[in-house]
C-alpha cells in the first residue's frame, strides 16, 4: 500500500485561495509537480520557500531521492497523491506532456488545476481538449531559464523579473489562479493569444538559438589562421553564443514541435541575411541596422528596463547566466 504524502483536508480544491500571512496550514494549495528538471525543480522550489505543501515526481529515481532530500519531493508513486492535490504542473518533456494530461484526467479522483508550462503548445491542443470543467485548465510559459537542464541547477528565484505569458485555453483562466502563479514565481503575466505563441516564440528564442548557434559554427570552422577565435572573444561574442551552447537535445525538441512556425521564420530571417550580403559585398550599409538600437530600447522598455539598467532583463527565454 502507497503512502499519501498529504495529511486529509477538507475544503474545495479549486476555490482555496493560496497562503495567506497568518493562515493555517488547512488554507494552502497542495501543488503536485511532474518532472523535476531545471523547470519543474525551480517552480517546485519558488512554491516551496513561499510555504506551500508541495510534493514533486520525476521518472528518474535518482532525481526522486534528490527532491526527497530537498523536502520537496517523494519517491512514493504518482498515482498515490494524484488525488490528493488542488493543481498539477507538468513540466516534463514537451514529447511526453501529452500522454502525462492524459493519465492524470484519468486517475484523479476529484476536481484540480492543471497547469502546463510547455514551451511550444500547439501540439498539446488535442490533450487540452480532454481536461473537462469542474476541473481546468492553466497554460503558461515562465520566459527564463538556463543553459544547463536537471534538478541539481533548480532556483526557485529563476522567474523572478521575468515575463511569464499567459495562453488563455478556450476560456480566460481565472484572475486569482493566475495572481497567484505571478505572485510566486515573480514574473509579470504578458497574455499572448493562443494562436500566436508558437509564431511569437519562433521569432523571439526558436531562431535567435539557430542564430546564435550559426555564430559559434561559424567560429569552430573558421580558417585555421584564425585558429586564436577563442582566446581574443570578448562579451559580444560570448553573450551572442550564449544561448547557442545550450542543450541540443532539447532544442532538438522544441524546433521540431514548433516546426512549420520556426520554418516561416527562419526563411524571413534567411533572406533578410541574403539582402544584407548583397549589400555589404558591395560595399554598402544595411540600412535595418540604423533601426537595431531602437528595436532593442523598445523591447527593454516592454520588459520595464532601462537601457543603461545593469539588471539583465534581456536574457533570451531558456538561456540565464550560470551561477
Amino acid at each position: 500500500m502507497t503512502k499519501n504524502p498529504f495529511p486529509p483536508r477538507s475544503g474545495s480544491p479549486l476555490s482555496s485561495p493560496g497562503r495567506k500571512p497568518g493562515a493555517s496550514r488547512g488554507h494552502l494549495v497542495k501543488i503536485g509537480i511532474i518532472g523535476l528538471g531545471l523547470i519543474g525543480g525551480s517552480i517546485a522550489e519558488a512554491f516551496h520557500d513561499a510555504g506551500f505543501e508541495v510534493v514533486g515526481w520525476d521518472p528518474d529515481p535518482a532525481v526522486r531521492l534528490m527532491a526527497e532530500e530537498a523536502g520537496i519531493g517523494t519517491r512514493e508513486p504518482w498515482r498515490s497523491w494524484v488525488s490528493h492535490v488542488d493543481q498539477i504542473v507538468l513540466a516534463s518533456p514537451l514529447a511526453v506532456v501529452g500522454d502525462w494530461i492524459r493519465q492524470v484526467v484519468a486517475e484523479a479522483r476529484r476536481p484540480l488545476v492543471l497547469v502546463d508550462v510547455s514551451s511550444v503548445k500547439t501540439p498539446l491542443q488535442p490533450f487540452y481538449r480532454q481536461v473537462l470543467p469542474p476541473s481546468c485548465l492553466l497554460s503558461l510559459h515562465p520566459m527564463a531559464g538556463k543553459e544547463v537542464r536537471g534538478f541539481a541547477y533548480r532556483d526557485g528565484a529563476l522567474f523572478r523579473g521575468h515575463p511569464c505569458l499567459v495562453v488563455p485555453w478556450r476560456d480566460s483562466p481565472p484572475e486569482d489562479l493566475v495572481r497567484l502563479w505571478m505572485d510566486t514565481l515573480g514574473t509579470r503575466p504578458v497574455t499572448v493569444p493562443w494562436d500566436l505563441h508558437d509564431p511569437l516564440m519562433s521569432l523571439v528564442s526558436h531562431v535567435p538559438y539557430l542564430i546564435s548557434a550559426s555564430v559559434l559554427a561559424l567560429a569552430q570552422d573558421s580558417p585555421a589562421e584564425l585558429a586564436q577565435w577563442p582566446e581574443v572573444a570578448g562579451t559580444g561574442f560570448m553573450d551572442t553564443t550564449r544561448i547557442g551552447a545550450s542543450d541540443m537535445g532539447l532544442w532538438q525538441e522544441i524546433l521540431h514541435s514548433n516546426h512549420d512556425a520556426v520554418r516561416e521564420t527562419f526563411q524571413r530571417y534567411a533572406d533578410l541575411i541574403n539582402s544584407w550580403n548583397r549589400q555589404i559585398q558591395q560595399g554598402g550599409w544595411p540600412p535595418a541596422l540604423n533601426s537595431a538600437p531602437a528595436a532593442r530600447r523598445r523591447a527593454l522598455a516592454a520588459q520595464g528596463a532601462a537601457p543603461s539598467s545593469p539588471e539583465r532583463n534581456d536574457a533570451v527565454h531558456g538561456i540565464e547566466p550560470l551561477p
